[in-house]
């Protein structure tokens, strides 16, 4: 039976001139990722793949160095395309995060609504696992679609958990039912 590991990326340089999808790896993400490496090793052997977003890809280029494994980047896995907007507060963004959540079927940013965006993510995972022939299948990616995804097979409020994930913080699931087994938050 395969494992899902979902691990949300390490942090980037937050540029709020750029939409969110083209953000860079900061250097702190560099360490958050080699820090996470350490903490997947328990998982080997896996498959490693990431979201196309840079600081997806980036974070998994770096865990995939420390453990000698490639990766791949896929299409499906990333999060919703945001636009560039101004700096919020935490407190504004998440307000603005909890309607996602809240109301699954209406477009609070970009293109997607939180419904949507599920049901490209849960289509690219169930891809994903059938490609996967190692034990344990783990995935970069981030923390909207993580949360979306947890929820809709867990009793878990998605909101919730979307607040829990730091930047290198992941979540464990049974492959087959994607029962929730573990959340592990980043350091």
């Amino acid at each position: 039976m395969t494992t899902l590991v979902l691990v949300k990326h390490a942090l980037p340089v937050l540029d709020m001139s750029r939409p969110p999808r083209k953000w860079e790896l900061s250097a702190e993400g560099e360490l958050q990722s080699q820090q996470l490496a350490g903490r997947l090793r328990a998982f080997v052997p896996l498959r490693l793949v990431t979201s196309t977003e840079p600081k997806a890809s980036s974070t998994g280029r770096v865990i995939a160095a420390e453990l000698g494994l490639q990766v791949t980047a896929v299409d499906g896995v990333q999060e919703f395309d945001r636009p560039a907007s101004a700096w919020q507060s935490k407190a504004d963004r998440e307000r603005e995060n909890a309607v996602i959540f809240d109301e699954p079927t209406r477009r609070v940013l970009g293109a997607e609504s939180g419904g949507e965006a599920l049901n490209r993510f849960s289509a690219a995972i169930r891809a994903e696992l059938d490609r996967t022939r190692e034990q344990n299948l783990v995935v970069i990616t981030h923390g909207t679609v993580i949360a979306l995804f947890v929820a809709a097979h867990n009793a878990v409020n998605a909101f919730e958990l979307w607040r829990d994930l730091e930047c290198s913080s992941f979540v464990v699931l049974d492959g087959g039912s994607f029962s929730l087994r573990e959340l592990v938050v980043g350091d």
